[in-house]
This record gives structure tokens, C-alpha cells and sequence, in this order.
């Protein structure tokens, strides 16, 4: 039995509720998916629903190769850097008026 528990765990297979909990969405969400075309499932002879971990991570855009980038980083940096600049120049114009 516990050979049989073993086989499954190393599975690349995952079931609708496994996969669900790996993307961290709802089974509905999953058959919504792959009504609309975003996703393929494997089905069992009894029409189940199997996905592989590589499909899943492909789908959220996990896939090996993909480059994360700073561009949010960067849009924070540059506005912060134009409210420091507007902040001085205010406290630069109340300076002179007063």
C-alpha cells in the first residue's frame, strides 16, 4: 500500500483538486479554462481530469526561461524621485514667499 501511496506522490500527474491547490484557484475555475481553450487536460478512462505540473506553471507563466523583470521597481523609483523633486520645489516657493 504504502509502495502504491509512493508512486502517486512522484507522479507527474495531478487531479483536478491538486492542480487547483498548486495555482491556487477553484476547480470551477479550472473547468472554465478549459472550456475557454486556456488549458488541455488529460482524461481518464472514467473522464477524469489529469494535469502535469510543467503544463500548470506554462499556464502561469512560470515556464524555465522566462526573465523577471524590474519594471515595477523601476515605475515606483520614478515616481517617488518626482514627488521628492515637487515636494522641494514647493517647500522652495514657500521659502521665498514668506
Amino acid at each position: 500500500m504504502q509502495r502504491l501511496a509512493k508512486i502517486r506522490k512522484e507522479s507527474q500527474w495531478l487531479t483536478i483538486g491538486q492542480a487547483a491547490d498548486h495555482l491556487g484557484v477553484s476547480r470551477d475555475t479550472l473547468r472554465r479554462w478549459e472550456k475557454a481553450g486556456k488549458i488541455k487536460t488529460a482524461r481518464s478512462p472514467t473522464n477524469r481530469r489529469y494535469y502535469t505540473k510543467e503544463q500548470l506553471n506554462q499556464l502561469i507563466g512560470k515556464q524555465t526561461g522566462v526573465k523577471k523583470t524590474n519594471e515595477p521597481l523601476k515605475l515606483v523609483a520614478s515616481a517617488l524621485a518626482a514627488f521628492t523633486i515637487a515636494v522641494i520645489l514647493a517647500l522652495i516657493i514657500l521659502f521665498f514667499l514668506s
